[in-house]
């Protein structure tokens, strides 16, 4: 499954003219109303493709890799560190998953020039993402926007704690104030506000992965914000659990970070989920080894973004992505 996933993910790829007349070189979408994502939906793609032990030029999709890489950097502004595209609505999400797959990348190149160069794009856009947090400890939208909400702010945070794993400084004081942000946001019924200061929302399970598994990374395991969202979660354990509005309409975004989220939980949890996670991932591939293109595996945001996610979790205990490793 896994394979044709990344058979179908490849195939995706764009890679017509060269780099400097096609500003779309290198990266991955499926159809044209999927491009004004191909930060984010490439970010991932990518991601997964590191995740089955490819690198730059070397290994099965090592030159898909590179051609990722480059069209990353390429978006990357060299002013603002702003990661994003003339015609890209992904936002300070697309931003902080890039900043993700540049961090995870970066050091598996054998060049020592490449390594310079990703290094310098990921420090100027990590800073970005430091300038960009509001008081409240939280992200939006925009780098300048005020306004901050729950799945932007997880967003950033795992983008910081890639960036600290490698070497690159940031703040405890930044980090602090992202987790009692999200500490702040969690509901006593283990649930997760979409952005702090709100109240009476329905509970929404990708939030609540999304919330658990950044207090995972920031090595927050015995709270109690981390132990009743994890309770909360298995609620929805499938094929038989809960799925509410938000569990189907951002099915693919709430299953990558619940995977995590259980990965690096207690044992128990991820016996439990692992299985079940990977059963119902199964059948909702079409036949072709995509993700997100009809019935009920339906994404949104287009099938080499659902692809991406699935192979992303199906291959979690392979280990290679050190945001995976406990």
């Amino acid at each position: 499954a896994i394979d044709r996933g990344l058979q179908y993910l490849t195939s995706q790829q764009k890679l017509e003219g060269s780099p400097h007349l096609n500003d779309y070189h290198g990266s991955f979408y499926s159809n044209p109303e999927d491009q004004k994502y191909a930060i984010a939906i490439t970010s991932f793609a990518g991601l997964s493709l590191l995740a089955n032990g490819n690198v730059p030029n070397r290994g099965p999709y090592g030159t898909r890799v590179t051609h990722a890489l480059d069209f990353i950097l390429r978006h990357v502004n060299p002013g603002s560190g702003f990661i994003t595209g003339n015609k890209d609505e992904s936002r300070m999400h697309g931003h902080g998953f890039a900043v993700l797959f540049l961090a995870e990348v970066y050091g598996t190149s054998s060049s020592k020039t490449e390594s310079r160069h990703i290094y310098e794009k990921l420090k100027k856009s990590i800073q970005l993402i430091l300038d960009a947090q509001t008081p409240d400890g939280g992200w939006g939208y925009m780098p300048l926007d005020k306004f901050h909400e729950g799945s932007i702010t997880v967003c950033q945070l795992q983008a910081l704690r890639a960036a600290r794993n490698v070497g690159i400084k940031v703040p405890k004081k930044s980090i602090d104030m992202a987790v009692k942000y999200l500490q702040r946001s969690a509901n006593p019924d283990g649930s997760f506000k979409y952005r702090l200061g709100m109240s009476g929302r329905t509970p929404s399970f990708p939030l609540a992965a999304a919330g658990v598994s950044s207090l995972n990374a920031t090595g927050e395991y015995d709270s109690k914000e981390i132990k009743n969202g994890l309770q909360f979660m298995m609620q929805y354990l499938p094929p038989g659990g809960k799925q509410d509005q938000y569990y189907r309409a951002f099915y693919y975004y709430g299953q990558f970070y619940a995977a995590q989220a259980m990965y690096h939980a207690p044992s128990s949890y991820w016996e439990k989920w692992y299985p079940a996670a990977c059963e119902d991932l199964l059948g909702r591939q079409d036949p072709g080894g995509a993700w997100g293109k009809i019935g009920r595996g339906y994404s949104r945001f287009g099938p080499v973004y659902a692809t991406a996610i699935a192979t992303l979790i199906l291959q979690i205990p392979y280990n290679y992505l050190p945001i995976f490793q406990k």
